[in-house]
Formats: C-alpha cells, structure tokens, sequence
C-alpha cells in the first residue's frame, strides 16, 4: 500500500487508484474530482438535546464548515457520503436549515449518497442530493456504507465503524483510515460523534487524523 505525503494528505494506491486521504477525514479522488465522507449524522445533537441530553450547539455548523473548507481546498467537484447522512427523523430544525443554506452555497457541486442505516428518512430531493441507493460501483471501488468485502473483487469504500486509533506520544485517540487488502473504511467525518478501536491486522494499515494531518500510525510511505 505505497503512499506518500501530499499537500493536503496522505496520497496511497487504492485498486491501482490514486487518492489522498485527508487529515480532515475525507477521502480525496483526484481523477474523478470526487471528495468521500462517510458518516456525517446530521442533527445528531438535535435528537440528543430532544432526548434531554445536555450537548454543545453547533456541531452542525462546525461539520459542514470544515465540509466546505474540504471543497474549496480540493477544488472538487463531487461529494459522495457513503452513509449516515442523518441521525434520525428528517424533522425541521436548526440542521436542516444550516444544511439547506449549505447546499444553496453549493449550488454546483455534485452531491450522492449511498444509504446508511440511520438514513431511513433520508428525502433526497428535499435536501437536494442524489440517492445512489445501498450501494454503487465506480472504476475499481464499491462505495457502500457496510464495509463487506465484495463478492466481485472490487475494492470497498465504507464507513459505519467510526475507527479510532492511538498515536504513539499522543494520550488519546484519534479517527482514522483503516486500510485493508479489500476494504478501506472512512472515519466519521462529524466531530460529534463516538468511535471504535481498530487494530491493523495482516496487510491492513492505520492512518490517524490528528488535528488536520493524515498521520501513518506503526508504518512509514515509501
């Protein structure tokens, strides 16, 4: 899995592909002009707060700022969320308005979703994005939100684990990239949101993200 530092990441060979992975947690595809993120659970603090959880305000607007950062650094032109757009009813609140105005500042940008298991409510045409469906084949990858080897061979983009991992030094864990021979699952791109502890087992292969950078944990890019 050869890869190299690149301005904005972490460039890697992918299915003979190359794509960067970003520090921010998204997945840069430069021969389609296509930014990934998988995970972005919109309104999840919304369904907390109705729930009578105590959360911070704001994280929507945190996330989808930190979004248009990405397309404007990356100059693409396509987002693909590969799952859990949503974290619950599609209601009318304060999320849906940030992401309406999103979208409306986004006017030309491409944006598909593979449907995850939180995206039952999901109204493509209210939110102005395209439903891919459960899944979708481009080039030598499937994206879909289950990360399941795929019985024809291509190579799977996911997300739905939300993988962390540790830093040596560092006295936390961080998102990550988890990198294997079959499927690469994406970190959750929201800050709010939790996550599970992955190992690299055989030929698989950690990247944290850690403030930003795209960081190989327990391997060096050639």
């Amino acid at each position: 899995m050869p890869g190299s530092p690149d301005a904005a990441g972490l460039a890697v060979s992918l299915a003979g592909e190359r794509v960067v992975l970003l520090g921010a947690r998204a997945l840069h595809w430069p021969a389609r002009s296509r930014l990934v993120i998988a995970d972005l659970h919109l309104g999840k603090s919304h369904v907390f707060r109705q729930h009578g959880i105590a959360v911070p305000r704001g994280a929507t607007d945190d996330d989808l700022r930190r979004l248009a950062e990405l397309i404007a650094a990356t100059g693409a032109q396509e987002l693909w969320i590969v799952g859990d757009v949503l974290h619950g009813p599609a209601t009318q609140a304060a999320w849906r308005d940030a992401w309406i105005a999103w979208r409306r500042d986004h006017a030309g940008l491409d944006v598909a979703v593979l449907a995850g298991n939180h995206d039952r409510a999901l109204d493509g045409a209210a939110l102005g994005v395209r439903q891919l469906g459960e899944a979708c084949d481009d080039g030598p990858f499937l994206f879909r939100h289950l990360p399941r080897a795929d019985s024809q061979g291509r190579h799977v983009i996911a997300g739905h684990v939300h993988p962390k991992t540790r830093v040596p030094g560092v006295p936390r864990s961080w998102p990550a990239f988890w990198l294997g021979p079959s499927v690469t699952v994406l970190p959750a791109f929201s800050d709010f949101t939790g996550g599970h502890a992955v190992r690299a087992g055989q030929g698989e292969a950690l990247v944290a993200c850690v403030e930003g950078t795209a960081l190989p944990v327990g391997w060096t890019p050639p």
